[in-house]
């Protein structure tokens, strides 16, 4: 399955001259641990049993045994790696001001693009950030500072290179980067360099990330990824960015590919404050936490939101930290710590603390006692709404990042104009309206409602205003202050395996439903496969990934999820159709 870049229909590559056809995409005829890959035998198309049960049940689904995480593929790096791998691999800080490619999101989403191609107007935009590479490069050992020359330059990049391309150079393509570092009339040395590294980092080795195994163009089936490609996996998902240099050489010696080894080197990547940190931000990814750097409120109804921003992100950061390595995932769900400095905790009516430092305190009463789900950040980033109570974003968070549930219609056209007659309406009034004439609003597609899928979630979040903070009364009943009313009834169904509605009160009911069953689990579960293989293995709906799921129920271990997920057999191979 290695293809020559010359032949493989990637048009665009042409763009690049000469730079395209200075070898493979893949791990290089040189690869000293090719032998170890080889096609390890194809799906067998035999289905087992899903045995996992969501909240009360439910029923067992079909699973592909053998079936791998991921199809072969070829993938182009995110900015985000693009940035991680020139700083890991050639010392250069790609400067934060300077966008790699297309301008940086702020949705506070996990960015990822699996099907990612490359256009000709980001070639262009790789060619300007390869040149910025290059004019930051202030040391190229051997060459000393002003005085590179072709023979220091090809050490350089025999010794750099390997592992910026994931794989072995071939004696041709190093020839190929020489040729460009030796052109005549090239009239500076600086020059020399600049045309070189662009050439190398314009590379589709350098782009691409390569899963695709050593099978032939005709396999089918399941390829074993080959030692550099497994290595390459392994650091993208932990670390995104290129191998570590003690990952690195046990891809080199080709052991990496048999399964002490790998899960060897797993149990010490996890270990790294690097891969905890960076696995800490896929979680809160999930979580939405990140989505509260970006998150707006009106600053007359919530004038010290702005200030407390930072602070209460960096809060979110430290609850998840205190769960991710020394917690259970039950706690996501019970813990009544909150991390709170001065400030924030006299804006939130927690415990006094003095000082900037954040510190963990714990909320009496019932205050506070729904774990993530009445984290102060967590309810100022799902409560999108620049003003006033948001229980629809703040149910639609639980219903889609917490339950995975299937998703639901548009709103129908004629929403906006219901809702604006519902404008001097309570919270709750207006959830009622919903409730009992949805059915037949015109184009809602949901047949028993929409909202009554969601709504309840947000309407036990009630005691809590717009940027999370604790109250006792209503502001939006006639006249304003009436009593609290966080109760709900969740529709039957939604919580997998009820047959009839369910009826809760308060967030702490709902945290409870939630540690009970193994539907949320099983979520998390998901989107933690789907963020560190950047691809959903529910595509490929293999059997290990419910074995995955099953171990996480039981051991409720973050760090143990991370490592079940690395070291399946199903991590190190990839389907072929």
């Amino acid at each position: 399955m290695r293809t020559n870049l010359c032949t493989r229909n990637l048009a665009v590559l042409g763009l690049l001259g000469m730079v395209a056809c200075l070898g493979t995409i893949g791990d290089g005829s040189s690869d000293p641990a090719g032998s170890s890959g080889g096609v390890a035998g194809s799906t067998s198309g035999s289905s087992g049993s899903n045995a996992g049960s969501g909240s009360g049940g439910t029923t067992p689904q079909s699973c592909m045994q053998g079936a791998s995480f991921a199809p072969a593929r070829l993938s182009l790096i995110s900015d985000d790696q693009y940035r991680n791998v020139v700083h890991d691999v050639f010392g250069v800080t790609f400067p934060a001001t300077t966008n790699v490619t297309a301008a940086s999101s702020n949705s506070g989403s996990y960015a990822y693009d699996e099907g990612a191609a490359l256009q000709a107007t980001t070639v262009q935009e790789y060619q300007r950030a390869a040149d910025t590479v290059a004019s930051l490069m202030t040391s190229m050992p051997p060459c000393t500072t002003g005085a590179v020359n072709a023979t220091c330059m090809e050490t350089y990049l025999r010794n750099t290179l390997p592992r910026a391309w994931r794989r072995p150079l071939t004696d041709g393509e190093i020839a190929g980067l020489m040729a460009i570092f030796n052109m005549p009339n090239v009239q500076t040395v600086a020059r020399q360099v600049q045309l070189t590294m662009e050439a190398a980092l314009l590379h589709p080795a350098f782009l691409y990330r390569s899963e695709l195994g050593n099978a032939t163009a005709t396999a089918t089936g399941k390829v074993q990824l080959t030692a550099y490609e497994l290595a390459s996996a392994l650091s993208f998902a932990v670390l995104n960015s290129v191998p570590d240099p003690e990952l690195w050489a046990k891809a080199q010696d080709g052991s990496l590919t048999q399964p002490s080894v790998l899960a060897a080197q797993v149990s010490r990547l996890m270990t790294l404050p690097a891969v905890q940190a960076n696995l800490m931000k896929k979680v809160s990814y999930y979580l939405d936490f990140e989505k509260l750097l970006v998150t707006q409120k009106d600053t007359t109804a919530y004038p010290t939101f702005a200030a407390l921003q930072p602070t209460l992100y960096q809060s979110s950061q430290m609850f998840l930290s205190s769960i991710l390595w020394t917690g259970h995932f039950s706690d996501l769900f019970t813990t009544k710590t909150i991390y709170a400095n001065q400030a924030m905790a006299a804006a939130y009516g927690l415990p006094a603390v003095s000082g900037t430092q954040l510190q963990p305190v714990t909320p009496t009463g019932d205050m506070y006692n729904a774990g993530v789900l009445t984290q102060p950040a967590l309810l100022a980033a799902s409560a999108t709404n620049a003003v006033g109570d948001d229980v629809i974003h703040r149910g639609l968070w639980v219903y889609y990042n917490l339950l995975c549930a299937p998703a639901l219609p548009p709103p129908p056209p004629n929403a906006a104009s219901v809702a604006a007659n519902l404008t001097g309406e309570s919270t709750r009034q207006q959830a009622a309206y919903r409730d009992a004439t949805e059915p037949g609003i015109a184009g809602s597609g949901c047949g028993t409602g929409c909202h009554g899928r969601f709504d309840a979630f947000g309407l036990v979040t009630m005691s809590y205003d717009g940027i999370g903070r604790y109250r006792t009364t209503d502001p939006s009943t006639t006249p304003p202050g009436g009593p609290i009313d966080d109760t709900a009834t969740v529709a039957a169904g939604v919580l997998l395996g009820t047959t009839t509605p369910t009826a809760v009160n308060g967030a702490s009911d709902v945290a409870q439903l939630f540690i009970k069953g193994r539907q949320v689990s099983d979520c998390a579960a998901d989107n933690m496969a789907t963020y560190v293989l950047e691809h959903s293995p529910d595509v490929e709906g293999s059997c290990e990934l419910q074995k995955v799921k099953d171990s996480f129920q039981s051991n409720g271990s973050f760090s143990q999820l991370f490592a079940s997920i690395l070291t399946s057999p199903a991590f190190a191979t990839r389907d072929i159709e």
